[in-house]
């Protein structure tokens, strides 16, 4: 199996665990002999050492619902039994009873993760979620909001 197979294996499986929020088979996926890794979600401050990351997993999410997918994952070995992965992440969530957010909402990230192979297979110990710019937001916000009748004009126009 090559090496972009099994980071596609693990990062589904990965994504799956998430979805289901499982908490202690989503941990197992990290190296637990890692003395300090490092895991920055998109909506909270870098999180450094196994005890910041077992309190960020410790939030209770019982009650949302959410949706992760991902997409173009580009894999490099930086050294044996080493790699980069990089990937695109939209997320969604439903949060009931939210006051802010009383409707589901969503997000997209490029995930940037670096894995080494462990004898029970790859293991994360570096994970990094980095939103796009608020520019980029709003312009592909802007875009979503054009009239289908625009795009047909425009068409017909250029054919």
């Amino acid at each position: 199996m090559s090496i972009e197979r099994e980071i596609g294996d693990f990062v589904a499986e990965y994504v799956r665990l998430w979805n289901a929020y499982d908490v202690p088979a989503m941990r197992a996926l990290w190296d637990e002999a890692e003395p300090s890794p490092i895991y920055v979600a998109e909506e909270a401050e870098p999180m450094i050492g196994w005890p910041a990351i077992r309190a960020y997993w410790g939030i209770d999410r019982s009650r949302s619902d959410r949706l992760l997918t991902w997409d173009r994952l580009e894999v490099r070995e930086a050294a044996p039994d080493l790699v980069i992965a990089f990937y695109h992440m939209r997320w969604n969530v439903f949060i009931p009873g939210n006051r802010l957010y009383p409707r589901p909402f969503g997000g997209a990230v490029r995930v940037s993760a670096m894995l080494r192979r462990k004898p029970e297979g790859w293991r994360l110990f570096h994970y990094v979620e980095a939103p796009l710019a608020a520019l980029i937001q709003l312009r592909q916000a802007s875009e979503a909001m054009v009239d289908p009748a625009l795009h047909a004009r425009i068409a017909a126009r250029a054919g």
